[in-house]
């Protein structure tokens, strides 16, 4: 069900794309050559710097940060590896329509966390991180350049516009779990690229963006911005708030849904960022499900709000962090500046996300 609502909204977003560039859009500043890539004018010296691959083969064994981010784990009300966030909660026996006839069934309650999907977030179209660099957008350099609307922060590149790449990337998998393996683990499927944002024009302009989402003028005056202070606080020190689903801790607030990092002035919080405003964006299109919370003890249900206490973020490139669990919004003080999670020439970032899961163990 997910795959196809992404692909139907992948084509529409295609067309919309096509009929924009055909009505006469102009390529945003700083772009330099034609839409084909092909490098012109004093552009070309920039041009040629984004053309350079950078990127690495991922280790889906060694790069996570599985030893932090795979514990807790309980199982029957008995937690182990310490204690989970608070909303995340299954009962010790619990009672969920059967897998197999769809009648009511007792069964055991567990939570445990999985690595699920890896979010690319990077500056340079089509550049696939974490598969060795490849290109596969050469016909999407346009993307460089600044956001529309919003375009008074750049990045020290000269733009500060950010794609997303999103995977999913299932590692438990090929382990084979036998029977937990049918009813826990998630059904998102094998290996995949399911998302990219190059071909979604409400990515690109701020405008767009809140025109996609509306309710973000609710959230751009003073008293809601407040919220973003109590929101890095319990990120940094504890968990994030669930219910300040705009703000994303010490890393921002995730409207509008475009590519603008807004008032990040680190390349970690600024990828982190990003990464918070696509994830967002995906529940609300229906496209992320909540797997915690006491509506997901038998399954994982619709959200149109994020749950920021899902997600564990692992960085995987450039470098692999290892150490404490990070959680959306914890300031990058903690855990990207010392050292730092990116090389002074990469600015481009790569994250492991581990979802919680909540799960009633039964036939």
């Amino acid at each position: 069900m997910n795959k196809s609502l992404l692909a139907l909204f992948v084509v529409l977003t295609c067309l919309t794309a096509t009929a924009a560039y055909a009505g006469g859009a102009t390529i945003p500043p700083g772009a330099g050559g034609d839409v084909g890539g092909a490098n012109s004018g004093g552009a070309g010296g920039k041009e040629s710097s984004h053309a350079t691959d950078q990127g690495r083969m991922v280790d889906p064994l060694a790069d996570p940060n599985g030893s932090a981010d795979l514990l807790p784990i309980s199982i029957a009300g008995v937690s182990v590896g310490g204690n989970p966030p608070p909303t995340i909660h299954e009962p010790t026996v619990c009672e969920c329509p059967s897998h197999f006839f769809g009648i009511p069934m007792v069964g055991v309650g567990i939570t445990y966390w999985e690595p699920t999907f890896v979010a690319e977030v990077t500056h340079h179209p089509g550049r696939r991180l974490t598969l060795d660099g490849d290109d596969v957008l050469s016909s999407y350099q346009q993307e460089f350049g600044a956001v529309n609307g919003n375009s008074s922060q750049s990045t020290h590149h000269g733009e500060n516009r950010a794609q997303v790449h999103w995977y999913v990337y299932p590692i438990f998998k090929p382990l084979g779990f036998g029977y937990l393996d049918g009813v826990c683990l998630n059904n998102e499927g094998t290996f995949d690229l399911a998302g990219l944002t190059e071909v979604d024009p409400t990515w690109q302009d701020d405008i767009w963006a809140n025109i996609f989402s509306p309710e973000s003028a609710l959230f751009a005056n003073p008293v809601m911005q407040l919220a973003y202070v109590a929101d890095a606080v319990a990120a940094s020190v504890s968990y994030p708030l669930d219910p300040l689903f705009w703000c994303a801790g010490a890393w921002g607030p995730v409207y509008p849904f475009s590519g603008n990092p807004n008032t990040q002035s680190s390349d970690q919080g600024s990828d982190a960022l990003v990464m918070s405003k696509y994830l967002a964006r995906e529940f609300r299109l229906g496209l992320m499900w909540a797997t915690i919370g006491p509506e997901a003890i038998c399954s994982s249900t619709p959200s149109p709000v994020w749950f920021k206490t899902e997600f564990r973020v692992d960085p995987i490139y450039p470098h692999p962090i290892y150490g404490s669990p990070i959680y959306i919004g914890q300031t990058e003080v903690r855990w990207g500046l010392i050292p730092p999670a990116n090389d002074p020439t990469e600015q481009d970032a790569a994250y492991l996300l581990w979802v919680a899961h909540q799960c009633c163990l039964r036939f």
